[in-house]
C-alpha cells in the first residue's frame, strides 16, 4: 500500500506552515513528495536557492525509514515545454540527472491542468502531456539504474479527466497516480454558496454534474477510463475551506456566501481546531461522510480523524471490488 505525503517547503506560513523537516515523522509515509520546482530552460529549477539544502534534509529521514520514496514535485512550466518535442526529450533527461545529482528517487508532475479549460488552452495539450510522460519513462526507468519513479497529481471532475488525460496511455508508464480528491467546492462569485471541500459521497440533495463532485465518484471513474487500481492513490487534504455566509441564519450546505471566509478562504487543520475550540459549532455530513463548522457568519469545511477513517475504508472497499465497476 502507498502512503503518499506532500510536504511543502515553508514559505511564509503558506500551505503547510512552518513545519521544519526535523518534525516530520518519516515511517507514517512510504513516498514522501517535495514541492516543490518548476520547468525553465528545460530543466528542473528550485523554486528558492537554498531548497537544495531541504531536498537533502528530506531524503535524510531515510535513516529513520530505509524503505522510504523521496519524490519531488514539478508544478511549473509545462505548457511551454510540451510544445517542442526535442525540448521534452532533453528536459526528460536533464530530469534523470537532476534527481540522481540531489539523491533523490523520482519526480512527481502537477500540471494543472493539460488542455484545460478547453476554452482558454490548446487541445493538442492532452496528446503532449502523454508525450511527455513516455520520454521520462524512457529517462528514468530505461536508462536509469536503478530505475527511478513517476507519478502524477491528477484532476477528479469528469471534464477535466476526459479533456486533459489519455488515461490508458498514461497508466502504461506512471508508478502511480494521484488523484485530486479536494477543491471539489471553494467561494467563487459565480458559485456563491458553501459545499465540501473534500466530500467522499454524493449529498442527497445534489443532481447531475454536481453529484460527480466527490472522491467516490472520481476513484470509480479513473478506475473505469483504464487506470489500474494498483497506481491509484486518493488524495486526502490537510487544509479546509472557508465561506463568508449571507446569514447566520441559514448555515446549511449549499447556503448562500458572499465571500471567502476566514484567512482568505483557506485554512490547515489545526487553524480549523481553534476555530471550534473559540465557539464554533461542529457538524458532521452524513451524505458526504464529511464535517462542517460554523460560528455568526464563518463556514468552514475541513477534515478529521472520522472523515479520514471512512475516506481510507471507503477507497479500500472500491479498491477490492474494482473488477465489478
Amino acid at each position: 500500500m502507498k502512503q503518499v505525503c506532500y510536504y511543502w517547503i515553508p514559505q511564509d506560513g503558506k500551505h503547510g506552515g512552518n513545519l521544519t523537516v526535523e518534525e516530520l515523522d518519516p515511517t507514517i509515509c512510504t513516498h514522501i513528495v517535495i514541492a516543490g520546482a518548476r520547468i525553465e530552460n528545460n530543466t528542473i529549477i528550485p523554486l528558492a536557492e537554498d531548497h537544495p539544502r531541504i531536498y537533502r534534509e528530506v531524503v535524510s529521514l531515510k535513516k529513520g525509514n530505509p524503505n522510504l520514496y523521496v519524490l519531488l514535485c514539478v508544478a511549473n512550466g509545462f505548457s511551454t515545454l510540451v510544445r517542442e518535442p526535442e525540448a521534452v526529450a532533453i528536459f526528460a533527461f536533464n530530469a534523470k540527472l537532476f534527481l540522481e545529482a540531489h539523491g533523490l528517487d523520482g519526480i512527481d508532475l502537477d500540471w494543472e491542468f493539460p488542455a484545460w479549460p478547453s476554452w482558454q488552452r490548446d487541445a493538442r495539450e492532452r496528446k503532449w502531456f502523454t508525450y511527455l510522460v513516455m520520454q521520462l519513462n524512457n529517462a528514468l526507468k530505461l536508462a536509469s539504474h536503478p530505475p527511478l519513479m513517476l507519478s502524477i497529481a491528477v484532476g477528479a471532475p469528469q471534464n477535466i479527466i476526459d479533456t486533459s488525460y489519455e488515461v490508458e496511455e498514461l497508466a502504461k508508464y506512471v508508478d502511480y497516480v494521484s488523484v485530486m480528491g479536494y477543491d471539489y467546492h471553494m467561494y467563487k462569485p459565480y458559485l456563491p454558496f458553501t459545499g465540501h471541500n473534500a466530500p467522499l459521497s454524493r449529498h442527497s440533495e445534489e443532481v447531475g454534474f454536481l453529484s460527480t463532485l466527490n472522491i467516490e465518484w472520481a476513484t470509480k471513474y479513473w478506475l473505469l477510463k483504464g487506470m489500474p487500481k494498483e497506481k491509484l492513490v486518493v488524495g486526502i487534504p490537510t487544509y479546509g475551506r472557508t465561506w463568508r455566509l449571507l446569514s447566520k441564519d441559514w448555515f446549511n450546505v449549499g447556503a448562500p456566501a458572499v465571500d471567502a471566509g476566514l484567512l482568505n478562504g483557506e485554512v490547515t487543520y489545526m487553524e480549523a481546531c481553534i476555530f471550534i475550540k473559540e465557539g464554533a459549532t461542529r457538524y458532521f455530513d452524513g451524505d458526504s461522510h464529511v464535517p462542517f463548522a460554523v460560528r455568526e457568519t464563518d463556514w468552514v469545511s475541513f477534515e478529521d480523524p472520522q472523515s479520514i477513517q471512512a475516506k481510507v475504508i471507503c477507497s479500500f472497499i472500491q479498491f477490492a471490488f474494482a473488477s465489478s465497476f
